[in-house]
């Protein structure tokens, strides 16, 4: 994964993670110790998605985005790549625009 961010590798995506999303899970095996799902796709299976900290996932090319994809900033609060303005939660920029001398 080329992310920005250094993802929590503590996360294991679970059989039970995502509730309600991807109805065309399949169920596997991981490691030989957890049981955990991945998805069947026009590009075979595949198993690319970000726990938030919510419970809700999103697929991995949406973290470090600079967009709350997560609704609770999960996805961005990590990362390296953004400057979180003020006090706001959903609020980032790229740090290429940090202290630029324009408003945001």
């Amino acid at each position: 994964i080329n992310s920005a961010c250094p993802l929590d590798t503590h996360r294991t995506l679970q059989h039970d993670s995502c509730p309600g999303q991807y109805p065309n899970r399949v169920y596997t095996l991981a490691n030989n110790n957890y049981l955990t799902f991945v998805t069947n796709s026009k590009n075979g299976y595949q198993n690319n998605y970000f726990l938030c900290d919510n419970g809700k996932c999103v697929d991995y090319d949406k973290v470090c985005n600079l967009v709350d994809d997560c609704g609770d900033s999960s996805d961005e609060k990590t990362c390296t790549n953004n400057f979180q303005c003020a006090s706001t939660v959903s609020d980032y920029i790229p740090l290429t625009q940090k202290c630029d001398n324009v408003i945001d």
